[in-house]
């Protein structure tokens, strides 16, 4: 399943219907290869390397600018035909925005920490008469928001997830390094065809700080492996945080798993709309707290094109109300003086009443 031309079309009303209310002529859309979300919402393309922009007029055809000519050729098979190379170059970007009759007119700016300070410069200097505007919070609310087809590859990327964590399960075994077990990540969920993937790995008796630099540490007998997996399948991300005991979990360690079982169970009771990011956030930290322990991490965020979406942080700090349609992991972490404890999430789509978990690895 690809994303179509009618999820295509879909968003392209909802771009249009924004610039209308704001009075936008132009949207200048800016990503990099870090932050690829936005650019990725406007065109399909996954930026790879360096920065890439959209011209994306109100009343013609959108423009794609990327890094180099072998991306252009590859972008313009996807939604916007007219794909060209010279993204560093603030001078091409602007040559076609003087095309559009940019004077006088409102520019809607989306991804705004993403415009390198260069291309701002040329945009004040070369478009004096310009008004900018910046629009990055309402494209944000739109991403926000998954339709039908988007949740369907949302799903797809969990059970990538889920196949990825059984097969640590199979291989992972005493005497095994970090890093061969990491070899075996990465060789398993290219093969299932993803676009990208975010993967952490950490093991010992009670692992809770997770890397993308695996160790030559050996696996012993009574370890557990703790794996963050983050497949980015057809442009989404999804999320499943678990642990892997290759024996028994220890008392110490049960005790750790139980703990943050209850804390995410007390967050997916405010997991629905209407609610507040900080309201799960607030019921993870008081039962966390009351067994005797402090969560150190955050306790989730939302996902989509890019691995942070708004809600950004399930933190106290985070009053996003949650809506139908957003793609969120809860997470919770638990640690005790000694800075030992563990780690735990899965993903979930929020519906009409409540959420629906995607990831299956656990049977919680």
């Amino acid at each position: 399943m690809t994303i179509s031309l009618n999820e295509r079309d879909r968003r392209y009303r909802s771009f249009k219907t924004l610039m209308e209310k704001e009075q936008l002529s132009i949207l200048l859309v800016a990503s990099n290869a870090m932050f690829t979300g936005h650019v990725r919402y406007f065109s399909n393309y996954a930026t790879y390397f360096g920065p890439t922009y959209v011209v994306f007029p109100r009343d013609e055809n959108p423009t794609l600018f990327v890094f180099g000519e072998i991306q252009s050729q590859l972008a313009s098979r996807l939604w916007i035909k007219d794909s060209r190379y010279g993204s560093g170059r603030p001078d091409v970007v602007l040559k076609r925005i003087k095309e559009l009759d940019y004077r006088n007119k409102r520019i809607g700016l989306v991804g705004v920490d993403h415009i390198s300070f260069k291309m701002y410069e040329h945009l004040q200097r070369e478009l004096p008469s310009a008004t900018f505007i910046d629009v990055t919070q309402d494209v944000l609310k739109l991403r926000m928001i998954k339709s039908e087809e988007e949740q369907g590859l949302a799903r797809q990327s969990a059970s990538i997830a889920d196949r990825l964590f059984a097969r640590i399960k199979e291989v992972a075994a005493p005497g095994m390094r970090e890093c061969d077990l990491y070899a075996e990540m990465e060789y398993f969920v290219r093969k299932q065809k993803v676009e990208d993937t975010f993967d952490l790995i950490a093991s010992g008796p009670f692992p809770i700080a997770p890397s993308m630099n695996p160790s030559e540490r050996m696996l012993e007998p009574d370890d557990n492996v703790l794996v963050e997996l983050t497949p980015r399948y057809e442009g989404y991300y999804t999320q499943l945080t678990g642990v892997h005991s290759l024996s028994a979990a220890s008392p110490q360690m049960q005790e750790f798993l139980d703990i943050v079982f209850a804390a995410q169970k007390a967050a997916l009771a405010f997991l629905k709309p209407g609610n507040r990011a900080c309201d799960g956030a607030r019921a993870m930290k008081q039962v966390i707290e009351k067994s005797g322990y402090r969560m150190p991490y955050r306790g989730g965020h939302s996902l989509g094109h890019d691995l942070d979406e708004p809600p950004p942080a399930i933190i106290l700090e985070d009053e996003t109300v949650i809506k139908p349609g957003m793609i969120i992991i809860i997470h919770p972490s638990v640690m005790d003086k000694n800075g030992e404890g563990t780690f735990f999430g899965d993903s979930y789509i929020v519906t009409e009443t409540g959420w629906e978990r995607l990831n299956t690895a656990f049977s919680h």
